[in-house]
């Protein structure tokens, strides 16, 4: 009997064993997906040229730390910018310092070449003129024409018009978080809405984002507001200034996707540090550049020959003339954290964090939002406070179909908040939605209630184009 008992034990163990042994892999696996590592360990620059090092899931507690073994050739900042200096190579070392323990993130193989320098030949189209008015002599070290008896006169070409934006302030380096990226397919308007995250440098300030933010694209169809594409994207800075102090940035990035799908955005900066107050009123330029696998650099350019002020954004009162009868959405709101910063002279803004989801007894629309959203708020001198909350839903129609939907609920807190909101969906029954006009309104009760609306001759039309 205790034989037979033993027997089993042993077997029970070694299964045991077994199992463990299968499992560990996995487990290892799982805890080696989650070990921070870099995004590349080559990279070639020319004398110049900088690039930000890339590391994949970061502990947010950790502290890297970067060497460059021929800092004459290519030099590493505290944050991970390498700026190649000169033709040869240089290894980067990443370490990360967590819990007291030091571990060797990897290396970075950096290659510098020489910058380039063209070998086109400059050609002056201005002639210059023998005593014989019927010959010309271009000056280029190309082959002269055989002259003919007349030469028409050449006009001089215009001279390239110098950029303005000439004196960089900061750049921003963005990661976006893979598994944050909503998109809403409309009639009008195909919208991306997608997180990020990163760090700023530069001779202004340095710092990083507070917490994970939105860029939103919205790109627009053949007929509406001439097929263009937009973006904006809005976060809160924390670090220091160029005297050490520290200090909050708010931004607030308009861009446009030129045809060369180069970006170009003019930000609006709200700050109350006394060394940066006056961005708020610079002639700044952003200018991005996608490097590929999620990662950015949006260069800030400043137009410092501009001594003008540029005046601050203008508020867009909602529309009041109308009759809103129709109410096509209520959406119960959860108001969550609110990330502040004052600006100099009166300005003031704050993005209020929430959630978001169908109020009960509403089935119209029967939704919850895909992720946390903010609602920005901006203020400026001598104007009312200006609202944006920005999110997408997901949920089901009264018809039981599966739908999204993108808000961006505009508006004005003036002792109360009134909006008017743009509203894009991949419900092809409201497609007439994305055109018509929209109010919204707010109410409370246990928690903040969002009402949009439209007329009821926008309604009525829109039913009939079922």
């Amino acid at each position: 009997m205790k034989k037979c008992i033993k027997s089993k034990l042993i077997a029970a163990f070694l299964a045991v064993n077994m199992v463990i042994g299968i499992a560990s892999p996995v487990a290892n696996e799982s805890s080696a997906a989650k070990v921070a590592k870099l995004g590349f360990k080559k990279v070639k620059l020319e004398v110049g040229q900088k690039k930000k090092v890339v590391i994949k899931n970061k502990k947010k507690k950790a502290k890297y730390t970067y060497k460059s073994s021929a800092v004459k050739k290519a030099g590493v900042s505290k944050s991970g910018l390498i700026v190649a200096k000169a033709k040869g190579k240089a290894v980067i070392t990443v370490k990360e310092k967590f819990n007291k323990k030091n571990r060797l993130v990897g290396k970075v193989t950096v290659t510098v070449k020489a910058k380039k320098i063209s070998n086109t030949p400059v050609v002056s189209v201005t002639p210059v003129v023998t005593d014989n008015p019927a010959t010309a002599i271009p000056q280029s070290t190309l082959a002269p024409a055989t002259p003919t008896a007349t030469v028409a006169a050449v006009d001089p070409t215009a001279e390239p018009t110098p950029d303005v934006y000439s004196e960089e302030l900061f750049t921003m380096y963005i990661q976006d978080i893979s598994d944050k990226k909503y998109e809403v397919n409309g009639a009008t308007c195909d919208v991306t809405m997608q997180y990020f995250e990163g760090e700023a440098e530069g001779e202004y300030f340095n710092g990083n984002i507070k917490r994970a933010s939105s860029n939103v694209i919205k790109a627009y169809k053949e007929g509406y507001k001439d097929g263009k594409s937009y973006t904006t994207a809005r976060y809160i800075l924390e670090g220091k200034d160029s005297s050490g102090n520290a200090c909050s940035l708010f931004i607030e990035d308009n861009g446009i996707i030129n045809a060369d799908k180069s970006i170009t955005g003019k930000p609006t900066i709200i700050t109350k540090n006394e060394e940066l107050a006056w961005l708020q009123t610079a002639d700044i330029q952003t200018r991005v550049i996608d490097r590929g696998d999620g990662n950015k650099e949006i260069s800030f350019m400043w137009n410092k020959d501009n001594t003008e002020p540029v005046p601050y954004p203008t508020v867009t009162r909602p529309d009041e003339t109308k009759s809103y009868t129709e109410e096509l959405f209520r959406f119960a709101i959860g108001i969550g954290a609110s990330d502040e910063v004052p600006g100099s002279d009166g300005a003031s803004s704050s993005m209020i964090n929430f959630t978001c989801k169908t109020a009960e007894g509403f089935d119209k629309f029967v939704g919850e939002g895909v992720d946390n959203f903010a609602d920005t708020r901006m203020q400026f001198k001598g104007q009312v406070q200006t609202l944006s909350a920005r999110y997408i839903m997901v949920g089901e129609d009264a018809d039981g179909d599966e739908c999204t939907i993108y808000v961006e609920n505009n508006g004005i807190d003036d002792n109360g908040m009134v909006t008017e909101p743009t509203i894009i969906t991949d419900n092809p029954d409201w497609a007439w939605i994305e055109t018509a006009p929209l109010h919204g309104t707010v109410s409370w009760g246990a928690s903040l209630t969002i009402h949009m609306w439209s007329t009821k001759e926008a309604y009525d039309a829109g039913q009939a184009e079922k």
